[in-house]
């Protein structure tokens, strides 16, 4: 599902990463974990396509990332960073403002299926008609992350995801992420909980 080789990586004079591997299979649950500047945002984004200057292959689906097959690859994948900047007059129009985008129109969820994972997130169905100001930190977390989710893409990658949840409610939204089995899962993290549901842990030093 992702391979990586001999990835190269630097900032400036700073080497991120040096002949970096990585094979992740179908489905299986990654937690990325590592200090605070050790490279974890990093190695999302490069696989994301966000950083230009590398070294070295990735592999998604079996796919080869360049700027070339970037488009293609993001068919395959969703991306929910730690800090989104979405301007969106109200919080129905940040659920669904990805899906604005031409290479995402077609997943655009029914009502039905809005309202069935804004159950399982712990929100009711109301908040869809308030001000972007007028919501928590955790609930807007939770509304980017159900978006994420909404895209029905093979893999999902998080940074910090649940970093604005309480337990009850990290603890429901991580259980139903990682009871897809479908669903390949690379998520850069400090939550304890989080990275005991992973299938494995890799940590980047």
């Amino acid at each position: 599902m992702l391979i990586i080789e001999n990835l190269n990586v630097s900032f400036e004079t700073q080497k991120i990463f040096n002949n970096f591997n990585l094979h992740i299979n179908k489905g299986e649950k990654v937690a990325l974990i590592g200090k605070s500047g050790s490279g974890k945002t990093t190695l999302i984004n490069a696989i994301n396509g966000f950083i230009p200057s590398y070294t070295g292959e990735i592999y998604v689906s079996g796919i080869k990332l360049s700027p070339e097959s970037i488009n293609r690859i993001r068919l395959l994948t969703s991306f929910l960073p730690q800090n989104t900047f979405i301007e969106a007059e109200n919080v129905k129009e940040l659920l669904l403002a990805p899906f604005n985008f031409k290479i995402n129109k077609k997943n655009l969820p029914s009502l039905k299926k809005i309202e069935m994972i804004l159950d399982i997130f712990n929100l009711e169905e109301d908040i869809l008609s308030k001000k972007i100001n007028e919501i928590s930190g955790g609930q807007k977390q939770r509304i980017l992350t159900a978006s994420s989710l909404l895209l029905n893409k093979r893999i999902f990658f998080a940074d910090e995801p649940t970093s604005a949840l309480d337990l009850e409610t990290k603890i429901k939204i991580t259980d139903y992420i990682m009871s897809n089995k479908n669903l390949t899962v690379i998520a850069s993290t400090h939550d304890e909980y989080w990275i005991k549901k992973s299938d494995r842990i890799i940590e980047i030093e």
